[in-house]
């Protein structure tokens, strides 16, 4: 059975797999995680996608004042283009509903790009070699809702 639901501290383990699969010269530490479940005031919001008791992906992202940004999402490999991360995308809208929501992307994520282009994100800037290992332009996409987290 497939759920999404908060994570916690026991997922990190399957969180930071998937992290050092997708973002090998730029994973998060563990640490970065283990922080995500501690209590904020529900500032921050991490979600993991579970199947058959496994973190399949994860979102993590943070809310402040009707604008939500969105650190990361990442798909295990064997679980990409089944809906995974558009799943955690509208659950962690759902959870949030923002009037605005933020993420940056690698220029040459095309699949990325692709997917949140899809689920309404436009570009509206770039910052300028803002990754390493290899360079690379940062692309700026957002995607504004009526108030209610609706487009």
């Amino acid at each position: 059975m497939d759920i999404i639901r908060k994570m916690t501290v026991a997922d990190v383990d399957g969180v930071c797999a998937i992290e050092r699969e997708c973002f090998t010269s730029e994973a998060w530490p563990r640490e970065d995680f283990e922080a995500l479940c501690g209590d904020f005031g529900e500032v921050y919001t991490a979600l993991v996608y579970l199947c058959g008791g496994e973190v399949k992906g994860y979102i993590a992202g943070s809310s402040v004042l009707g604008e939500l940004e969105i650190f990361s999402v990442a798909v295990d490999k064997t679980f990409r283009r089944r809906g995974v991360a558009k799943a955690l995308i509208a659950e962690l809208e759902r959870l949030e509903a923002p009037e605005t929501a933020y993420l940056e992307v690698r220029e040459s994520n095309a699949p990325a790009r692709s997917l949140y282009a899809s689920l309404g994100f436009k570009e509206y800037g770039r910052r300028q070699s803002y990754y390493s290992s290899p360079e690379e332009d940062a692309v700026l996409m957002r995607k504004e809702y009526n108030g209610s987290g609706e487009l």
